[in-house]
């Protein structure tokens, strides 16, 4: 056999032989298992209304499937069940909202493998209230001193009934003003206004007493703040008749009043942006804050009085027999007047009193001068002697604080007013403290015997610092009123808030504090 024939026996026998030893490590060496891992996350605490994204992550040998299908599923007792199939995408990822009306724990699953569990609370959304009453509380109860007059009580034995230990006195009458801020600072942020009037005619003079400027009921002034003090521009019919440079206070005066022409045509000013009309009085502007501030100076036991709107004018009414308790809250408001007064301006409004709730409702001639407008100004007269007025007086002859509201509520067996320790944390008064007023619920038209309202989870977070499962008045005050209020957590810890009466109606948004009770709402 030559060496070329023999060749290829030898190449035939070495392939065999490379055959035999790969079969050999074939057989010694297994392929290894692929390894797959499903990581699962999103859980967590959340509204049903809200839910929540669950994320998973599908790895082979610590790489991204993509394209596979991966099995959302929910346990229903002791079951598994699939929600919905996700396809994973490049990075092996997939996700989908969820929105579990109670608590619930998810999972996800492929043919190979399972994630552990995602739990996923679930908290109300919104907690309903409900309630009654209107106020702080407070004093007298302006609907049940309505149904105390109806009763044939006198406006005496109305105002001994809810400041009990004060007595009803007189004091002189020296025909003081009052000045009450009726557009500015903080509650107003405008830079100028507009100041007319519906007929007769104004001036306007500087802080000194020089007139700057005057017209009739076709002009108008728009001052402005500006560095220094305040301008004014008078117009007529969109045209420019006169300006005033800048001056520390511009003082308005019109026809009918104390101030100019008394015996001539009753002009009534407006002030664009206030929500009341003055027949009385003037209007002073000035600078504060970079703001234009306006004030009305009233004389209190007349004009002042004659604008307060805090009790319906129509409940003095023959047919009403209310009249008494016009009468005394005349009394009531006086008296906070003349502790006002006597406190001084306050410097952030150059003002003794603001025309809103932060002190009295003031709204001028649309209080005097609207439907009943006679009523009520007859109720404030009858407090006026000659040179003397009406007056509520302490126990050491001082002038009583008499804050007043409108309804009192019920809870729970107790109805009634409230110590102003209570419901304010001040230094508690002998005659601003818990009275029984079944009278606010039986005075005809009261519209707050019952109200609800509601509060949102995130505000209910903000009250007690974590999501919150159910919430509970857990302590009252003398009067009925929410005193401590407790929470439970989604974690199921117990969270108590303790705070003052008035502080709870303030947090909580509500009429009154008189809370009965609160009940969760998924949506």
């Amino acid at each position: 056999m030559t060496l070329a024939t023999a060749r290829g026996p030898l190449r035939v026998l070495a392939a065999v032989v490379s055959l035999a030893l790969a079969l050999a490590v074939l057989v010694a060496t297994p392929a290894e298992a692929a390894t797959w891992s499903l990581r699962g996350s999103g859980g967590g605490t959340t509204t049903a209304l809200v839910g929540r994204t669950l994320f998973v992550q599908y790895l082979k040998d610590g790489r991204p499937a993509a394209g596979a299908p991966v099995m959302l599923q929910r346990k229903d007792g002791t079951t598994w069940v699939t929600e919905r199939t996700l396809t994973t995408g490049s990075a092996g990822t997939a996700s989908m909202r969820v929105r579990p009306t109670s608590d619930r724990t998810y999972r996800f699953r492929t043919a190979s493998t399972t994630s552990t569990g995602i739990v996923v609370r679930v908290v109300p959304a919104r907690f309903e209230m409900s309630g009654s009453g209107f106020g702080h509380g407070v004093g007298m109860a302006q609907w049940g001193a309505y149904q105390l007059a109806r009763e044939g009580r006198t406006a005496a034995q109305i105002l001994g009934y809810y400041y009990p230990g004060t007595r009803v006195s007189t004091a002189n009458d020296p025909r003081t003003t009052l000045d009450v801020q009726v557009l500015g600072p903080p509650a107003d942020s405008g830079t100028n206004t507009v100041l007319s009037l519906g007929s007769g005619a104004w001036r306007l003079k500087d802080g000194a007493g020089t007139v700057v400027a005057s017209g009739g009921a076709t002009r108008r002034v728009t001052v402005h703040a500006a560095t220094g003090g305040v301008t004014a521009t008078v117009t007529e019919n969109g045209t420019t008749r006169a300006t005033v440079s800048v001056r520390p206070t511009l003082v308005l005066e019109w026809t009918g009043t104390r101030y100019y022409d008394p015996t001539g045509t009753k002009a009534v000013a407006t002030v664009t942006g206030a929500h009341g009309t003055y027949r009385n009085g003037r209007l002073v502007v000035t600078n504060v804050s970079s703001r234009v501030n306006v004030v009305n100076e009233v004389v209190i036991n007349t004009e002042y009085l004659y604008g307060i709107d805090e009790m319906p004018s129509g409940w003095g009414a023959a047919t009403n027999r209310g009249a008494a308790a016009l009468q005394a809250q005349a009394v009531a408001a006086r008296n906070y007047a003349i502790v006002e007064k006597v406190k001084g301006r306050k410097p952030e409004c150059g003002c003794h009193v603001y025309d809103d709730t932060r002190s009295q409702h003031y709204v001028g001639w649309k209080k005097e001068g609207g439907s009943y407008g006679a009523t009520w100004k007859a109720a404030v007269d009858a407090t006026l002697q000659d040179g003397t007025v009406t007056v509520l007086r302490d126990a050491g002859g001082g002038f009583a604080e008499t804050p007043y509201f409108a309804s009192s509520g019920a809870v729970g067996g107790r109805q009634g007013t409230a110590s102003n320790a209570e419901v304010f944390g001040t230094t508690a008064l002998p005659y601003l403290k818990h009275v029984s007023d079944p009278w606010s619920a039986s005075a005809p038209g009261n519209p707050y015997l019952r109200w609800s309202d509601s509060i949102s989870q995130q505000q209910a977070r903000a009250i007690f610092g974590a999501d919150v499962r159910s919430v509970a008045v857990t302590a009252r005050w003398s009067s009925g009123q929410v005193r401590t209020v407790t929470a439970t957590t989604a974690s199921g810890t117990k969270v108590s808030r303790t705070r003052t009466a008035d502080g709870w109606r303030t947090t909580l948004g509500v009429a009154g504090s008189w809370v009965v009770g609160f009940s969760g709402r998924v949506r």
